[in-house]
């Protein structure tokens, strides 16, 4: 599993890598926009199209890499209190969960990718569909870092630690 994990972990630095380039390009556009817009006179007319989209990769790709380390946002004060069978049990139902999400936004995500995949965006032209798709990749990268952490944590490789990315 560790190798797998080694794997993953590659994925994972190429989505944040990804990530650093989006947010770099979104600030790009914004100030290119806002300078045009005020300085000059002459707005863009796709930079708000654009920005939108690269935050929408963005956050779907933030989603997975959070699964990926298990940094999802948790009570951690109410957890701490728990036994630990409890906190197991939580551990576990959490990766279940997650899993099961990743699960339906490949599901449900791929139905709202389709129906928009003929329609164009005013602006830019580009596919409607290019906003929805990431639900599906977000969604299928979650729930297979969902399901390998779930594997670690019933054959119990994998303990929670605060701050960690294995």
């Amino acid at each position: 599993m560790s190798k797998i994990r080694g794997y993953l972990r590659h994925i994972v630095r190429v989505e944040q890598s990804v990530c650093c380039l989006l947010l770099v390009t979104m600030l790009a556009v914004c100030f290119a926009a806002v300078i045009l817009r005020y300085a000059f006179g002459k707005p863009l007319v796709w930079s708000e199209e654009v920005i939108l989209t690269l935050l929408i990769w963005f956050g779907f790709l933030c989603i997975s890499i959070g699964a990926f380390g298990d940094t999802h946002i948790a009570i951690e004060g109410a957890y701490n209190l728990f036994p630990p069978v409890l906190r197991r049990f939580c551990d576990l139902l959490r990766h279940v969960l997650l899993m099961v999400f990743g699960g339906m936004m490949v599901y449900f995500g791929w139905q709202v990718f389709h129906i928009n995949l003929l329609k164009r965006l005013p602006a830019t032209h580009w596919p409607q569909g290019i906003q929805y798709f990431p639900i599906v990749f977000g969604g299928l990268l979650t729930a297979v870092y969902s399901a390998v952490n779930l594997i670690e944590c019933l054959s119990g490789k994998r303990e929670r630690k605060e701050g960690s990315e294995s």
